[in-house]
């Protein structure tokens, strides 16, 4: 499996550019802000988008997630932890 940044592959097109989140704010389900899409990470073999990477550099895979008005909604196993990054819960 290659996998690669969206912001390297020059010739990678999203079938719809409306979901290039990158710079989207980055939301828990119960609406706390948890970071920012610094980047979004490309299978280059299935062709698809498999995680979004937050400006903390946690990974959040793009099953985890949804997209609504214009900002990511991440599952509730992520939390903003004590020291103000992002977590997942291993559980």
């Amino acid at each position: 499996m290659a996998i690669k940044k969206l912001s390297e592959l020059d010739d990678y097109k999203l079938t719809n550019s409306e979901q290039d989140c990158r710079g989207w704010r980055v939301v828990n389900a119960s609406g706390t802000q948890i970071g920012t899409v610094r980047e979004m990470l490309v299978d280059e073999e299935r062709e698809r988008v498999t995680e979004v990477v937050l400006d903390s550099g946690v990974h959040i895979p793009v099953n985890e997630i949804s997209l609504r008005d214009g900002k990511v909604v991440a599952a509730n196993s992520y939390i903003v932890g004590a020291s103000g990054t992002t977590a997942g819960s291993t559980g």
